[in-house]
């Protein structure tokens, strides 16, 4: 089984970004079907260290579909580098206590919900569980751009085909340049996919295009003719004469 992890969230749909990455269980992505819980319960655990028996808490949550409900605490250091965690603001309305920095777990939908200033910012984290044939089996590397306009959360670029074997992909990832613009940010996104699945989307197939039209065109993602929207970007491609006639 392989799991993902989507996080969702902003101040507001405006700025909202979107962020996928890949668990590992005991240094593999592919995880035994009985030991999802825990890759889950883990990756939620590592962020809370304060949490009291929060892994098994989670694993509670995720046996019966209930929620668990717990105070975000900040963390500070004191002069001798130690850590040490503040309480959240708080304040009692009608008989419930709201914290200035909250979240919940969802056994059921497998979502955590983190709500940070009294709830002006949520962030959503699902974790989506897939099994994958392995003669489907593909690895996916993309530069993702985060909210790179108004109610946009996410753009994925791809400028190399999908990887049949893990360390290609891996070493890709590790020395894949970004852009650097000053805005929006992007980082490099390393995925499990089912290549036959990723291969019929729409998505794909235009970043196909974009990738065929650099090569013929003699470009490279970093050059002038680029743009984050693939769209944008076949549209400058297509303006350019070929590298032969160049």
């Amino acid at each position: 089984m392989y799991i993902t992890a989507s996080t969702y969230g902003g101040m507001d749909w405006h700025d909202s970004r979107t962020i996928y990455e890949q668990l590992k269980g005991n240094g593999s992505y592919d995880i035994r079907e009985d030991k999802v819980p825990e890759a889950i319960a883990d990756d939620i655990a590592k962020d809370f260290p304060y949490v009291e028996d929060i892994r098994e808490k989670i694993l509670q949550a995720l046996s019966e579909k209930s929620n668990f409900h717990f105070m975000i605490k900040s963390g500070e250091k004191d002069s001798l580098g130690n850590v040490y965690y503040k309480e959240s603001a708080c304040y009692e309305d009608d008989g419930r206590i709201y914290y200035e920095a909250e979240a919940d777990f969802d056994g059921e939908k497998q979502t955590l919900t983190r709500n940070l200033a009294f709830g002006q910012v949520s962030y959503i984290t699902t974790y989506h569980v897939e099994d994958i044939p392995d003669g489907q089996l593909g690895y996916i590397v993309t530069e993702d751009f985060l909210a790179p306009a108004k109610g946009v959360d996410l753009v994925e670029r791809l400028y190399h085909d999908i990887f049949d074997e893990l360390e290609a992909a891996q070493d890709y990832a590790d020395n894949l340049k970004l852009h650097g613009f000053k805005y929006p940010t992007s980082i490099v996104t390393f995925l499990v996919c089912n290549k036959e699945s990723v291969l019929q989307t729409e998505w794909y197939k235009q970043q196909k295009e974009a990738m065929r039209l650099m090569e013929e065109k003699g470009q490279t993602y970093l050059d002038d003719s680029f743009h984050i929207f693939a769209r944008r970007h076949i549209e400058n491609l297509k303006k350019l004469s070929t590298k032969e006639n160049a």
